[in-house]
């Protein structure tokens, strides 16, 4: 099976429609560096590709741990 080559507007463009359609959404934000330092060292540590599993685990963990409170 060959890939077809895009520009990268293009795959870009497919990864974003690709990501809406499975219900995800874009956010973005200033972190502090040492917020990003530590998100990196996780990321390299797990052998993940990017940082969005690491930050969605962060904020999984963090309403888990906020909604245990509550009760």
């Amino acid at each position: 099976m060959s890939r077809q080559v895009l520009p990268v507007k293009e795959k870009v463009a497919a990864h974003r429609a690709r990501q809406v359609a499975a219900g995800r959404q874009l956010v973005n934000t200033y972190l502090p560096a040492e917020l990003i330092v530590q998100i990196d060292q996780t990321k390299d540590a797990e052998g993940v590709r990017g940082r969005t599993p690491i930050i969605e685990a962060a904020l999984r963990f963090y309403f888990e741990k906020k909604h245990e409170g509550i009760k």
